[in-house]
């Protein structure tokens, strides 16, 4: 939960290009901003609120990527739980088995 919150919060808001351009930032961050999430929602909100909901401001990237982001999720939620069920790991320690 650590990693996830450093990655996508701490190290989103820098590289997302919403508060400091990305010219500004180091190289890293702007690789960072090619795949985190807060750089494709702050190129839609300034779309819509700049740029009259335009898909060609940044909108329809915005809504792919989001798109994508979720299948990923999904997915990645779905194989962790498939890998659990077929080693017969339990998910919810008050579900477990009480030791013998």
């Amino acid at each position: 939960m650590f990693v996830s919150t450093f990655v996508f919060i701490a190290l989103a808001i820098p590289s997302s290009g919403g508060t400091i351009p990305l010219e500004t930032v180091p190289a890293f961050y702007r690789h960072l901003s090619v795949f985190e999430p807060m750089r494709q929602l702050t190129g839609g909100v300034r779309a819509i609120l700049y740029f009259n909901a335009s898909g060609d401001a940044g909108l329809f990237r915005a809504w792919t990527m989001m798109a994508v982001g979720l299948v990923l999720a999904l997915a990645l939620g779905y194989a962790a739980t498939s890998f659990y069920e077929r080693k017969g790991l339990h998910r919810h320690p008050e579900s477990a088995p009480a030791p013998a």
